[in-house]
This record gives structure tokens, sequence and C-alpha cells, in this order.
């Protein structure tokens, strides 16, 4: 008499497939997702603060977590990982304000090419946290990047800056850093066997109840129109960090977060269809620059 099957969870069963998918793919899903979703927060920016659009953000994603979380009967996080992922929701937190304030003040581009200098933080603060030695390659991969972004720099008129770009740019130095932190932070936990769902789950909740009480001070009202909107920024939300949590759960952390750059592409294309930025012969060159840094990092 034959043994029935034994009954895999549907946990297991996404795990299964999502273990068949290079951690590299993930990666570039992920940051394709995200782009996306900031080229939704840009279209609202004119009318919502940094503060409402980064507190929405989370909140819906975190409401759509609890329901995919729930619905695949994922086990419960122990305190230790709930702990754990308390100082990474804080630096995204941080890192996502100061993004938003900048896409409501710059050009969609120039937000993701002020911002990467984060990979070459990343990379660099792997080395002492994680005790990662990456390979000759991918510091030339990141060279490669960075000077990517420096040539697409050179199309903006960084001479002359106004007060209020000022503040964008500073604001969003200060988000790569933190981001910079939060990534690293990222293949920590992952490193330590948090589920990928747990990891996006608490990386909106707790920026969420960290914004919570200062969103609802300096409360506006949300129009019903762009309702759809909100829920479209939290699908694309939590899908893209459940890609990179997979991603980062198999793969250096210095390795892939180049994959970083090539969000700039996405914004150029984002910010050329829906927002008429045109991009300079500088940008063109820099994005093929960046397309050759990630061919690189998949050698």
């Amino acid at each position: 008499m034959s043994q029935p099957e034994p009954q895999i969870s549907r946990p297991a069963r996404a795990a299964r497939f999502t273990a068949s998918v290079p951690p590299f793919l993930l990666g570039l899903t992920g940051i394709a997702l995200l782009t996306a979703m900031d080229g939704v927060v840009k279209e609202l920016s004119p009318r919502y603060s940094a503060l409402h659009l980064t507190f929405l953000r989370f909140a819906v994603t975190a409401a759509m977590g609890a329901l995919l979380f729930l619905a695949l009967r994922a086990p419960l996080p122990d305190r230790g990982v709930i702990t754990g992922n308390l100082l990474r929701g804080v630096m995204v937190a941080l890192s996502t304000l100061g993004f938003f304030y900048g896409l409501a003040v710059l050009p969609l581009a120039e937000v993701f090419i002020i911002s990467f200098i984060a990979p070459l933080l990343v990379a660099l603060i792997a080395i002492p946290l994680l005790g990662e030695r990456p390979k000759p390659m991918v510091y030339l991969a990141l060279a490669l990047g960075f000077a990517g972004v420096m040539v697409t720099a050179g199309g903006f008129k960084l001479a002359t800056i106004a007060p209020e770009r000022a503040l964008g740019i500073a604001a969003v130095l200060g988000c790569a850093v933190a981001y910079a932190l939060s990534i690293v932070l990222l293949r920590q936990r992952a490193k330590r066997g948090d589920p990928p769902l747990t990891i996006a789950l608490f990386q909106s909740a707790i920026p969420a109840a960290i914004l919570a009480l200062p969103a609802a001070l300096f409360w506006a009202p949300i129009a019903s129109a762009d309702w759809p909107a909100f829920i479209l920024i939290g699908a694309l939300g939590l899908a893209g960090h459940v890609a990179l949590a997979l991603a980062f759960a198999r793969g250096e952390a210095s390795r892939l977060v180049a994959v970083e750059y090539t969000g700039l592409i996405w914004a150029i294309l984002i910010g050329l269809v829906f927002f008429s930025e045109m991009p300079t012969p500088q940008a063109m060159l820099g994005a093929a620059l960046i397309i050759g840094a990630c061919w690189l990092l998949r050698r």
C-alpha cells in the first residue's frame, strides 16, 4: 500500500519556486517594481507632503503584507526577529522620507543619480559588518556604475542651486546613507534565516508605526480619486521588497547592490513618458555604463 505524499505548505511551495530564480534576476525585478512605485509617488507629490506619502506608502503596504502573511499561513515571528528588524525599520523610514521629499522638488532621474552613492556605501559597510570580501570584479562593476552616475549628473545644471533644490539634494544624500545601512541590515537578517515575507512585512509595519503619530498631527484629507494610486503604491512596494529580500537572502550584498543602478534606467523612462523630463545625451551614456556594470556582475 503506497504512502500518501506529505502535504507541502504554501510558504514551502513559494520558497521552492523562488529558489529556482537567480538572485540577480530577483534583484532586478525588485528595483523595477520599486522604481515604478516612485513614479506613482512623484505624481502624487504636488498634492501631499512627503510625510503623508511616506506614512500611507508604508501603511498600505503593511496592510497588504499582513493579509498575504495570513493567507500563506506563515509562521509567527519570534521576539528575536521582531527586535532584529526594529533598527532596519527606522533606517527605512528615514530613507524613504528623504527620497520622497527629493521626488517632490527634483527631477526623477536626478533623485536616483544622487541616491546612487548608496551602493558604494553598501559595499564598504558590508566589509566590517558582514565580513564579506568582494572579488575584484565587483569593485570594477561598482566603479563603472558610479562612473555612469557621474556622466549622467553632468547633464544637469548643478552649479546654480536654489534653497529648495539644495534641501532636496541634502535630503536625498541623507536618504542614501540610511538606505545603505538598511540594505546591510537586510542582508544580515536574511543570513540569520528571517523569512523574506516577514522581512518585507516588518519593513513596512515598523516605519508605519513610527510615522503614525506625526502623520496624524499634520493630517490632510485624501481625495477619493487618489486611493487607487495609494493602493498601487502599496502593492508595488510589497512585491518589490519581497523580491529584494529573496535576492539578498541568497546573494552577497556587495554583489547584488549594483542592481540599484538599473533604477536610473527605469527612472529615465518613467520621467520621459509620464513627466516629460527629457533625458540628456549624458544620461543615455550613463545608462549604457550602468548596463555594462550589471553585465560585469553576472560574470
